[in-house]
């Protein structure tokens, strides 16, 4: 006998649950009726599977109510331990034949108006997200994973692998694209800022949990080399800001050097608020300038320390900008850039 689509919802028994239902059958018998739905398993597809396995006639009842989805989702939801990764993919299940009976319901009616025909099926998502105990949103993302993997839905639902692990690994896919395509930029500049994604250690991955230690970057990294080898478009005659952390203070010399520009000062941030850190806690980032040649370089009264409270995950200070537009001139890149800015050329796989 086959299941009914509604029972399909939820993911069958992992191997280690069946094992253990097949053996209390075997020793007690069947306990819990297997309910029928338009000649199909409506619920218990484990327990029939199980009985005709070990040659026991299964015990039948059929479904009386007038909401067998209801009724699916319900008993599963109680009995069932499911991860959040494995809610979102029944929630996208359950959205979808919510939705077509929210439309069969309304072609019935007569009392809706043409501009309102189906009003519960936009908020079917949403829904679905409070039956099964997840977001609205964290089923959106599931359907996003599901749009461009599919073929992950099975292991999402096994327990193999986790939504959000899929998810990101589709975003870092997707900026590291980007990232390469930052590699082509061409053109002469005359001041460069560049925030390279440092990777702090081989095989990082974003992680949004973290006390006293680093919150990895929620976006690709690129180690030492790959940051070297960039090829900066800057002008003979140019002016570089880089922007670095304490651990890699001296890397960034380093590559400064190795990019053909000459040392010339540090610039601080103070970022006003107490950072992470596990020897101190850290509130400051630096910015080292290089200098190419002979750039147009209006020093006044700038300082080497610039205080602006942080906002953003690797944002830079509004102030920073000014710093370098009232000391600058000539044509601007942002490089890795988080936002576009009036006056300057952007790059950045976080571009806005």
């Amino acid at each position: 006998m086959k299941a009914h689509n509604y029972a399909d919802i939820f993911p069958m028994m992992t191997q280690r649950e069946y094992n253990e239902l097949k053996r209390d059958i075997k020793e007690n018998g069947q306990i819990d009726e297997i309910t029928i739905y338009e000649d199909k398993i409506l619920d218990g597809r484990n327990r029939f599977k199980a009985l005709t396995e070990l040659g026991i006639k299964p015990n039948l009842i059929e479904y009386k109510g007038d909401n067998p989805l209801q009724h699916v989702m319900s008993i599963n939801l109680k009995r069932r331990h499911l991860t959040d990764s494995q809610k979102a993919i029944v929630g996208i299940r359950y959205a979808e034949y919510y939705s077509k009976i929210a439309k069969q319901s309304q072609g019935q009616r007569s009392d809706l108006t043409s501009g309102n025909q189906f009003p519960e099926v936009k908020s079917a998502t949403d829904r679905a997200g409070d039956v099964v105990g997840v977001s609205g949103r964290y089923i959106r993302i599931a359907e996003e994973v599901l749009r461009i993997k599919p073929e992950m839905e099975e292991k999402i639902m096994s327990g193999e692998i986790k939504l959000k692990q899929v998810h990101r690994d589709i975003k870092l896919d997707e900026q590291k694209k980007e990232i390469e395509s930052l590699k082509e930029v061409t053109g002469e500049y005359d001041v460069i800022v560049i925030d390279p994604p440092w990777q702090y250690s081989e095989g990082e991955k974003y992680d949004n949990e973290s006390y006293m230690g680093r919150v990895i970057a929620p976006y690709p990294t690129m180690t030492l080399p790959e940051i070297r080898n960039i090829k900066l478009p800057s002008a003979d005659n140019s002016v570089l800001f880089l922007w670095t952390t304490h651990k890699f203070i001296w890397d960034a010399k380093e590559i400064l050097d190795n990019w053909g520009y000459e040392y010339k000062s540090l610039l601080v941030w103070n970022k006003e608020k107490l950072g992470i850190g596990k020897t101190l806690r850290m509130q400051c980032e630096f910015c080292l300038v290089g200098i190419k040649g002979k750039p147009y370089w209006n020093l006044k009264n700038q300082r080497d320390i610039i205080s602006e409270a942080r906002t953003t995950h690797s944002t830079k200070p509004e102030l920073f900008y000014k710093f370098v537009e009232s000391i600058t001139a000539g044509r601007k890149l942002d490089y890795f850039a988080r936002k576009s800015r009036e006056g300057w050329d952007v790059f950045g796989d976080e571009v806005s």
